[in-house]
């Protein structure tokens, strides 16, 4: 699926002829999305913000000229999420350019990134271990049928992809308490 944006004119996002940016985009990575993706721009305006979202590209995690997944993401579902925060991610040091590379090298993050924003390294082992030790982050599967989904789950499950009006970015804007665990686990509030 090719980028509405990139099937156009080259230089509605490019300068041809020179940039302060790498592959000579007219702004940086995520003003030169954000004049079209009004939706997203709104987000902007809450106070926590996923730091690749605002803070790096938008090519951090989409495809900017097109790509085969739904919203031009990198990857599909959790593998999305984890190639930064998965306890088997392995961003690529180029030491030479001063920045690590992720998704076979199709984005770039700075070489202190992962120091300098303290990124989070989720323990999970076997799909289990994230908000605590033996809870699921992808689909529970049904223990009678292992083919079914008994609870459909995935990294959106709990949080926002862009920004949030609290820290953790948990959906609907919510704080980390057990009133958010309990959307989910209605037993949690009963005596």
């Amino acid at each position: 699926m090719q980028h509405p944006g990139a099937a156009g004119d080259c230089t509605d996002c490019h300068s041809p002829h020179a940039s302060n940016q790498p592959g000579l985009p007219k702004t940086n990575g995520v003003d030169i999305c954000l004049g079209c993706h009004a939706d997203i721009a709104e987000l902007a305006k809450k106070p926590v913000h996923h730091q690749p979202a605002f803070g790096q590209a938008c090519g951090t995690c989409h495809e900017p000229h097109g790509g085969d997944k739904e919203k031009l993401l990198r990857a599909q579902g959790n593998k999305l999420c984890l190639e930064c925060h998965g306890p088997d991610s392995s961003p690529t040091l180029d030491k030479d350019k001063g920045v690590y590379t992720l998704f076979g090298g199709k984005a770039e993050l700075p070489d202190d990134y992962y120091k300098l924003n303290k990124v989070p390294i989720l323990p999970l082992k076997y799909g289990l271990g994230h908000p605590i030790e033996g809870h699921p982050v992808s689909d529970v599967m049904d223990p009678a049928d292992r083919t079914k989904i008994r609870q459909k789950m995935d990294c959106l499950t709990c949080h926002q992809p862009h920004s949030s009006a609290n820290p953790d970015l948990l959906v609907k804007d919510q704080k980390n308490n057990q009133a958010f665990c309990s959307t989910c686990h209605k037993d949690l509030t009963k005596n």
